[in-house]
């Protein structure tokens, strides 16, 4: 948990009459401020909350998330600076004409132009 700051948040927060007349009372019998008690019993919820099992659960589970996102974008920033293991293929293969295009591994076909069938064959005049 990160270490309290001398920075503060404002928290603005409704709370009904009653509720307000108790926490006053109850600050100005202990002598301190309502902002103090307010303190004392924020950190109160926050140590019981650090005892539950179910939200210490979630907490490991999206720690374990997160960590687990960390390492795939440092492989991703890894993998940008180094070469691949695979080069990719010579553009000059031999016994491959520039007018055939690999449809699958192993057949090739010719390529065609727009509008071209199948059977007609390109010719350059």
């Amino acid at each position: 948990m990160p270490e309290p700051s001398n920075k503060e948040v404002t928290l603005a927060i409704r709370i009904d009459t009653a509720r307000h007349a108790q926490l006053t009372w109850i600050a100005e019998l202990r002598g301190s401020s309502l902002k103090a008690e307010c303190f004392k019993a924020v950190d109160a919820y926050i140590e019981e909350a650090k005892n539950d099992p179910d939200l210490m659960a979630r907490a490991n589970a999206a720690r374990a998330a997160i960590e687990e996102e960390a390492r795939a974008r440092q492989a991703a920033i890894d993998n940008l600076f180094t070469e691949t293991s695979v080069p990719p293929p010579a553009q000059d293969e031999p016994g491959i004409s520039e007018e055939e295009v690999i449809v699958e591994e192993g057949s090739r076909r010719p390529r065609q132009r727009r509008g071209q069938k199948p059977d007609e064959g390109t010719t350059d005049s």
